[in-house]
């Protein structure tokens, strides 16, 4: 299972879904992260599954509006 270390104070950072083999790379880049960001909150984490999801947009006219008798 790949190994993640995530920097919690930069949810942007590319960094952060960088795989890693083995839990000690990725805590040596945890390390790393913390080296260049003293005040930064990093952590590692497993891997365990990959989730994907596939959207479809469809177009199409609206319906026309009902017609209400005038009174």
């Amino acid at each position: 299972m790949p190994f993640v270390a995530i920097n919690l104070s930069n949810d942007y950072e590319v960094a952060n879904k960088t795989r890693y083999a083995t839990q000690e790379e990725a805590d040596a880049r945890a390390r790393e992260i913390l080296t260049q960001f003293p005040a930064a909150q990093v952590c590692v984490a497993q891997v365990l599954k990959d989730y994907s999801a596939k959207v479809t947009v469809t177009v199409k006219d609206p319906a026309e509006p009902a017609t209400v008798p005038a009174a």
